[in-house]
């Protein structure tokens, strides 16, 4: 092999290698975030609010069966500013009996330290009625 054929197989490594490690850095940064997002998103009180009224719920139980376990990240939108705030979101449960969401739609007024709740039942899969959540 020329040493000119040598430097450009050399070359080719090294960016080769560079663009691994980019692409390597890429998705670790987009695993933190994604971590860092449901650890925030399962932190908050309403939340921890809606996961504990579905787990003392005895219409939840029969339905799902015990233990209720949450599901792996919520999905949809909270927002604090100020005091105030407002959560649209659905947290996925699961027992021996089957699976089901929650869905929580709400508001925390500025100074309040509690959450009001709109919406906050538990829709278990396959059946039409929604579960109150209290």
């Amino acid at each position: 092999m020329s040493e000119v054929q040598e430097q450009k197989s050399n070359i080719g490594k090294v960016i080769g290698c560079g663009c691994a490690a980019i692409v390597i850095i890429g998705i670790c940064g987009a695993a933190a975030a994604f971590i860092g997002f449901s650890k925030l998103m399962k932190s908050n009180t309403p939340y921890t609010d809606s996961i504990a009224a579905a787990q003392n719920s005895p219409a939840a139980a029969v339905a799902l069966g015990e233990p209720i376990e949450p599901g792996f990240f919520p999905t949809g939108d909270i927002s604090l500013n100020n005091g105030e705030g407002t959560v649209d979101f659905q947290i996925g449960v699961s027992g021996p009996k089957g699976t089901g969401k929650i869905f929580v739609k709400g508001n925390k007024e500025s100074g309040s330290s509690s959450w009001s709740y709109e919406t906050w039942e538990l829709k278990v899969d396959g059946q039409e009625e929604a579960i109150p959540l209290e």
